[in-house]
């Protein structure tokens, strides 16, 4: 499953596009179609606390030793709530988002982006995921923050280890600890960059957020810090994904980079065809709050469900071909890759201007770049798609 899915997908979509897993102990969408209806469906279904639900099948004791990550679960954040809270969280966080706050990165994206480069490109063969796209979103979303680049290690472990738990409606008990731990310690070190900011701002995100909670009835402590975790996992293992992936589409059949090379307006457009064929984040997940009947199937409440974006992007019934990379694809901007409705992610025009900087500097400093003969390796996490390793040479 974790090398190639879709065979799996391909026979859901066909056979049972709304399905009942007791392995993940959730419900499983998997068409184009409802996909998209139930991302974007707030009556029905909930962000909120539904985390809680993979702790339901733990003992007792098990519970009480996780109660600091079933605490943070149960908190609101800019992702993990509905309206009206959600409003007002995404109303504040959305303001680093802005076009015209992504235009202004773009100075920093560029340089980062030619430091790591240039550094793994004077190696000749490099491991690419390794020395660049997984340090260049995590500086950036560090720095974003208002933390120091070299803090960037923290930043990664914290992250991984935070979303390693999650991934089916099912959790291990000892993966959640490792979850718990990586939290108490991410906690501890935002705690104590809030406090410096609220002392002496700066041109940051925490400083604007700190402000916020400090101003009153904007966000809570939990809130703030629940806000913080999302923007640092969201706002790189996605990115890292897509940059590994586009590498990896255009370079196994290398007309893809050539044409790219020959006409760089079609970077765009890989980039969404990256984002359609092999979703960085491959599943959503949703508490079902209110009983209901949906594409004929009756959904109780307090379940959960999940959604296959990996499947739905694969849909041959709004995908001609689905399974094939192709560079000119009109509707590749159909993807459900960032979402859809109120929680259509924030950082999607961030994700897609490092992915075009990051290819662009990469074809600059190296014309000739091609994979190495080696296995490919993948992520070991159900939850997302990427390369764990991807090896290239430079002639």
């Amino acid at each position: 499953m974790l090398s190639d899915p879709f065979p799996a997908y391909a026979r859901l979509r066909e056979e049972a596009p709304i399905a009942w897993s007791e392995r993940w102990n959730a419900w499983i969408v998997s068409r184009y179609a409802d996909v998209d209806v139930s991302l974007r469906d707030k009556e029905n279904l909930s962000n909120e606390n539904r985390q809680a639900l993979l702790f339901d099948d733990m003992t007792a004791e098990q519970r009480e030793a996780l109660a600091k990550l079933r605490h943070y679960y149960a908190q609101k954040d800019v992702i993990g709530s509905d309206p009206p809270d959600h409003t007002r969280m995404r109303g504040l966080v959305q303001k680093a988002f802005t076009p015209k706050t992504v235009a202004s990165l773009q100075p920093r994206v560029e340089a980062l982006a030619r430091e790591m480069v240039e550094a793994a490109v004077q190696q000749g063969e490099f491991d690419f995921v390794a020395e660049v796209a997984h340090p260049l979103p995590v500086v950036l979303i560090a720095e974003l923050l208002g933390a120091p680049p070299e803090d960037r290690p923290l930043f990664k472990r914290w992250s991984s280890e935070i979303l390693g738990f999650q991934g089916s409606g099912r959790t291990a008990f000892t993966s959640a600890l490792t979850s718990q731990q990586s939290l108490t310690e991410l906690f501890a070190y935002m705690n104590a960059l809030i406090e410096d900011r609220r002392r002496n701002p700066r041109e940051d995100l925490i400083s604007v957020l700190a402000a916020a909670e400090e101003g009153g009835a904007r966000l809570s402590r939990d809130e703030l810090l629940a806000t913080c975790n999302t923007l640092l996992t969201a706002g790189h293992e996605t990115t890292t994904n897509l940059i590994g992936n586009l590498l990896r589409e255009l370079l196994g059949d290398r007309r893809h980079w050539e044409s790219i090379q020959a006409q760089p307006r079609l970077l765009a457009n890989a980039i969404e065809e990256s984002l359609r064929l092999d979703a960085p984040k491959q599943r959503n997940f949703r508490r079902i709050k209110r009983a209901h009947t949906f594409g004929g199937v009756d959904l109780p409440a307090d379940q959960m469900i999940f959604q296959l974006i990996g499947s739905a992007n694969r849909d041959p019934d709004v995908f001609a071909r689905p399974d094939r990379f192709e560079i000119e694809r009109t509707n590749a901007r159909d993807h459900l890759s960032f979402g859809a409705g109120m929680h259509f992610c924030l950082g999607a025009g961030l994700a897609r201007s490092e992915a075009s900087v990051v290819l662009t500097r990469l074809m600059e400093a190296a014309p000739q770049l091609r994979l190495v003969g080696r296995p490919h390796t993948w992520q070991e996490r159900a939850q997302f798609r990427g390369p764990g390793a991807l090896w290239v040479r430079t002639r």
